[in-house]
């Protein structure tokens, strides 16, 4: 079943969301997937943010930028913004 973003409920990924600040189409994904793009890539590579960052969504433990299975706002995390592993 597709995921719906949680701002406009369309079922696109990327920009076009009518709802959101920054106009991008935003899902309320699990940790297999990048809510933006809707890949299962971690780090650099999606083409649909502005900082072009794979963001996850939260589940098993992992870190929603690198996926590492991590203590929540441990340093060490390259992909965040504030280098600290969020889950």
């Amino acid at each position: 079943m597709a995921t719906k973003c949680v701002l406009c409920e369309s079922t696109k990924f990327g920009p076009g969301c009518p709802k959101s600040l920054n106009g991008l189409h935003k899902h309320n994904t699990d940790e297999k997937k990048c809510m933006y793009c809707g890949k299962s890539a971690y780090g650099n590579g999606c083409l649909q943010t502005p900082t072009r960052k794979h963001i996850h969504g939260s589940g098993g433990g992992k870190c929603k930028y690198c996926g590492k299975v991590v203590i929540s706002n441990s340093m060490g995390c390259q992909h965040s913004p504030n280098r600290k592993h969020e889950t």
